[in-house]
């Protein structure tokens, strides 16, 4: 089965410069493209990777990426590595900021994931380190 980050990569093979999505709080779905003119050939990509249903009736917008979702996968998969580390709560394509996420649960820990980052050959600007606090399991009962 394939997973979001998958589809994804699919319509980044539709259109090159395609960096990510999510909805705005207007409703819009908003695309990170390396161009911006692409908007109409990434609309159409995502309707076929996705389906029409994924397009909301407020419409698309583009606004400029920095990054492909292509380079972000790839980079979230060398980064994962980085869970290993202690107090390291989660690593993640983030394509509503176009960068790839990782999560830590005490910002002493910043220094440490940055520095494993540049072993890995993941660039520290396409990385955004959130404080998210320890993980706590849930008691079901």
């Amino acid at each position: 089965m394939e997973t979001q980050d998958d589809l994804l990569v699919r319509v980044g093979k539709h259109v090159p410069g395609f960096g990510g999505m999510y909805v705005d709080l207007d409703g819009r779905l908003v695309l990170y493209l390396l161009d911006t003119a692409q908007l109409p050939v990434a609309r159409s990509a995502i309707e076929a990777v996705f389906g029409p249903d994924r397009v909301p009736a407020a419409g698309v917008r583009a606004v400029k990426g920095q990054y492909t979702v292509s380079q972000l996968a790839a980079w979230t998969r060398r980064a994962a590595a980085v869970l290993d580390l202690t107090g390291v709560t989660l690593v993640d394509l983030d394509e509503a900021r176009n960068r790839v996420a990782i999560g830590v649960d005490d910002r002493l820990r910043v220094k440490a994931v940055a520095k494993a980052l540049s072993s890995m050959k993941v660039p520290r600007a396409a990385v955004v380190i959130d404080v998210t606090g320890p993980i706590r399991p849930v008691n079901r009962r």
